[in-house]
């Protein structure tokens, strides 16, 4: 399938996720700060001046605003995720079917439609979070990253051959990581030199760019399947949508079942310990002893998404290829690294404390491509929208249930020690250790193994 097409349009389907990224990231990072302070407006609409000024609030208005702000982020996540987890799936479905192009511009199209609900909450105080709260479930019925995710990923797998691709999706990550950093700097920047409503705006503009690359530049696979209106709207039915699940059911020398279930575990508990260290750090950061103005936070994800896309450009690409690493000790790198990072964190009273936190953890960028490399590599073609599709939809899962935990013991334990938060995410970190390790000695042991397939005749090597 790779011979079909130009290597052109993999660094074409790189240049649409960086621009989908972007504008996600530069949407994240101010919509969650306008969160904190639209809740604070709410709450003390008599003396609104302690909103834009967080040094100036009492330590009981700052627990106050940061505990009640912490439920908003819970409902912001479930209203942007939930959604997207099950249109990611139907998604998956589809494309595999009638090709990747489409779901690569719903998403965007979606956050076009938010930014306007936004910009319009910015107009009405009485109004405010209400439409916060619609602007995220807009995002969250057209998919969002979950979507996107699948469709970059199904498509850069489909044009690539199995020896490159780890390479080719760990660039992939990058692209999405470098489009975090930009995204994340330029919300710091605007919000610090201009105003919100700027800012929305340059989001729209990203996204709308983004949408017209795509239906411009990439060239879709033809499919062999009928493309009738009765087989497209099969994957919206109960069957399709089983069907979607049932990727990793095939037979196989390993176990295959117990193999991609801990793939996605360790995708699940690697992405909800990422959200939920966000969703507290925007918090963390705003309290005493640090007290960051809100454009600093941004700064901060810029430093944090450039380390993560510098590691996966370069480092990554050669442990795999020059290095000949197996994919499963990629990923228990990353994740010792991701331990140190929460432990480091936990224990922050300084600015300069929490910029080397993030990149300690940078190299934990890794475990994502290294993930999606061994699912790729053994997987069958026709079905690989669905295989990514079920790791996307966890990934996504796990931004709802990253955000309510994290949240939740951060508000319940700011009053003890704010670290809290940090130190669980470092437990859980050491759990996914010895779950990676646990799999990388099965599948070592293993002579032949193959996770999804169950093709005896493409088992000519261990893939770790």
């Amino acid at each position: 399938m790779a011979s079909r097409f130009c290597p052109k349009q993999t660094i074409i389907a790189g240049l649409v996720f960086f621009l989908y990224k972007a504008g996600e990231s530069m949407l994240d990072a101010t919509v969650r700060p306008y969160i904190i302070q639209a809740v604070c407006r709410n709450r003390y609409r008599d003396n609104v001046t302690i909103c834009y000024e967080a040094s100036i609030q009492s330590r009981a208005q700052q627990e106050d605003i940061q505990s009640t702000a912490s439920n908003y982020l819970i409902y912001y996540r479930i209203l942007v995720n939930v959604p997207a987890i099950i249109l990611g799936l139907v998604w998956g479905a589809w494309s595999d079917r009638h090709g990747r192009k489409l779901p690569m511009m719903i998403p965007s199209l979606g956050s076009v439609f938010a930014v306007l609900l936004y910009v319009g909450s910015l107009q009405s105080v009485d109004w405010t979070l209400v439409l916060i709260l619609c602007g995220s479930a807009v995002q969250g019925i057209f998919g969002k990253s979950s979507v996107i995710t699948m469709a970059v990923n199904s498509y850069v797998s489909d044009i690539t051959d199995k020896d490159d691709r780890t390479g080719s999706l760990s660039r992939l990550l990058a692209m999405n990581y470098f489009g975090l950093f930009v995204g994340s700097l330029l919300s710091g920047t605007l919000q610090e030199y201009t105003d919100l409503k700027t800012t929305l705006t340059v989001v729209c503009f990203i996204h709308a760019l983004c949408v017209l690359t795509t239906v411009a530049f990439i060239k879709d696979a033809d499919t062999n399947t009928d493309k009738t209106a009765d087989s497209s709207c099969r994957v919206c039915t109960p069957t399709g949508l089983r069907e979607s699940f049932t990727v990793h059911l095939k037979v196989s020398k390993v176990n295959p079942t117990r193999v991609f279930t801990t793939l996605v575990f360790i995708a699940l508990m690697n992405q909800t310990c990422k959200v939920g260290d966000q969703d507290v750090t925007v918090l963390f950061v705003k309290k005493y002893p640090l007290e960051w103005p809100t454009p600093w936070y941004g700064y901060l994800l810029s430093l944090d998404y450039t380390a993560m896309g510098a590691t996966l450009m370069v480092l990554t690409p050669v442990l795999s290829t020059y290095g000949k690493v197996p994919d499963t000790v990629i990923v228990i790198i990353g994740v010792c690294c991701k331990l140190v990072r929460s432990l480091w964190a936990g224990f922050c009273y300084q600015s300069w404390m929490v910029y080397a936190s993030v990149l300690i953890g940078a190299v934990g960028g890794m475990i994502i491509s290294a993930v999606r490399s061994l699912v790729s590599k053994n997987v069958d073609d026709s079905e690989m929208g669905k295989a990514f599709a079920v790791l996307a939809c966890a990934e996504t899962a796990s931004k709802v249930i990253g955000s309510i935990v994290f949240n939740y013991v951060y508000g319940a334990t700011i009053h003890v020690y704010a670290g809290t938060a940090y130190l669980m995410e470092a437990v859980i970190y050491m759990f996914v250790l010895v779950i990676a390790a646990c799999l990388h000695k099965d599948l070592k042991l293993s002579s032949q193994y193959d996770v999804l397939k169950g093709n005896p005749q493409e088992q000519q090597k261990v893939v770790e």
